[in-house]
């Protein structure tokens, strides 16, 4: 993205956010300037409670699970994408991760952002007002295969919306 996060953020939160919802997401990042790499953390806030956390730590964390893993059968990438799935699934993802996830939501249209392979930009898909009721209701039966982290944000769409 070449906007600055502020007017990405305001993007977020006041013009694609649903109507139900605007006031309680919002969207935070910071960057720590006196790291050595600029590094920082991207997170979600519902209620201003931390629902979606995303440090730069995990980096290091999946690259230790990586090395862990001296598979001989498996390539380098063929590890990394396995435990990057692996704390895709539990939730864990690094900041880059939610900046890729936001080039791909701006530039699709929303139903291929519900069905990417790509969970946070489904996740912002589901906050999204163009996702309508009836898409919602359609969706009610997949939310209970995805994984807790994110089958908290489609639950909480649907409560949002009056859909039981």
């Amino acid at each position: 993205m070449n906007q600055p996060w502020s007017k990405i953020r305001q993007r977020l939160e006041n013009e694609c956010l649903c109507e139900a919802l605007k006031g309680r997401i919002r969207y935070f990042t910071t960057r720590y300037r006196n790291a050595h790499d600029g590094t920082g953390r991207v997170c979600i806030l519902v209620d201003n409670d931390e629902k979606l956390n995303m440090p730069f730590e995990t980096e290091y964390k999946i690259s230790a699970e990586v090395y862990r893993r001296n598979d001989k059968d498996k390539s380098l990438k063929e590890r990394y994408d396995e435990v990057t799935g692996e704390f895709h699934e539990k939730g864990i993802f690094e900041p880059w991760d939610f900046s890729r996830a936001l080039d791909e939501y701006f530039i699709c249209n929303i139903e291929d952002c519900l069905k990417s392979d790509n969970p946070l930009v489904r996740l912002l898909a589901v906050l999204d007002r163009r996702t309508g009721k009836r898409t919602l209701e359609q969706m009610k039966t997949e939310a209970g295969e995805l994984p807790d982290w994110l089958r908290y944000f489609y639950y909480l769409r649907l409560t949002s919306e009056g859909i039981k």
